[in-house]
């Protein structure tokens, strides 16, 4: 009896100790961002958080930010759609203000409420609290359709299942993004990252807006994905060619000392990877050898760290 006591006390050490010393489900403990690119009358970001806690999710956020043609020029509106609440004015418009001669705000949200609707931020808020229960997979709803299977969402399926599992992948293989709206453009910033809290293959990347008057679209590629093509000193080189080629291009910013885009902004990213993230950077202290504003790719670096558990 001792022999078969001593055996089971045994097994439940080797069980304790596996445990613990188990590998994690989630290489780190932090936000996980997933996001998508789109136009909806100007420029849009979707994005989905998911938040790592002790190696185990605790929350999904919903977002997107959208933009809007100013005196001609596109331009991202100041708020996302969640930060908008019921400014967001979702049934507004179609449902409450032709019912009121001095619509308000207040007098909106009293009447959602008599009216058994909701604005898009409480439905966003019963998809993400749907998932926490049930799982970033849970909801199969085809994109462009609404989400019928969640009681009392009405909106449609925006890309938000995709971008869920995404994120949930993400916090699997622990690549962390922030990103950044200014003018038409998208900063995005990437780094992968451990459990002790160390970052590597930290990455900037900027997609750009290619509006045509009064229509917006996305460039086909991103300025890390155009490389030399971007050709940021492209006009300085052609004044002195008659015949300007790529490779020559490259040639010439050799024999001249000047850095293309993708180059400049890795010697801001080899720095903080050097030096670690400090939130007091300014263009000021942008590395030798850059002359691109450093200051928006530093705002972007702080959203990208703010994703990390303090």
């Amino acid at each position: 009896m001792k022999k078969i006591m001593f055996i089971f006390l045994a097994l439940i050490t080797l069980v304790t100790i596996a445990g613990c010393n188990g590998e994690r489900e989630f290489a780190a403990d932090g936000e996980y961002t997933a996001y998508a690119a789109g136009v909806h009358s100007g420029p849009m970001v979707t994005t989905v958080t998911v938040t790592i806690e002790d190696d185990k999710i605790v929350g999904y956020s919903i977002d997107a930010r959208q933009g809007k043609l100013v005196d001609g020029n596109f331009v991202w509106n100041e708020k996302t759609k969640k930060e908008l609440g019921f400014e967001y004015k979702m049934h507004y418009f179609s449902g409450y203000a032709p019912t009121d001669d001095s619509p308000t705000l207040a007098e909106y949200e009293t009447w959602l409420d008599e009216n058994d609707k909701l604005e898009w931020h409480q439905q966003a808020a019963l998809i993400e609290a749907y998932w926490l229960e049930n799982g970033a997979d849970s909801i199969t709803t085809p994109v462009d359709t609404v989400i019928d299977t969640v009681s009392g969402v009405t909106i449609k399926n925006g890309g938000y299942t995709t971008l869920a599992e995404e994120a949930v992948q993400l916090a699997k293989d622990g690549k962390m993004q922030g990103i950044y709206c200014t003018n038409d453009d998208l900063y995005i910033a990437t780094m992968t990252v451990d459990a002790n809290g160390d970052f590597s293959e930290l990455l900037i990347d900027v997609l750009q807006g290619a509006p045509d008057g009064e229509t917006f679209a996305w460039k086909e590629k991103s300025k890390q994905e155009l490389g030399y093509e971007y050709k940021m000193h492209w006009n300085a080189y052609a004044a002195t060619d008659d015949s300007p080629t790529l490779d020559e291009y490259e040639t010439w910013l050799g024999d001249n000392d000047k850095l293309e885009w993708f180059e400049q902004v890795a010697l801001i990213t080899d720095y903080v990877m050097e030096n670690g993230w400090d939130e007091t950077l300014t263009d000021a202290d942008a590395p030798a050898g850059v002359t691109i504003t450093a200051g928006s790719y530093y705002t972007l670096l702080a959203n990208l760290f703010d994703h990390l558990e303090d």
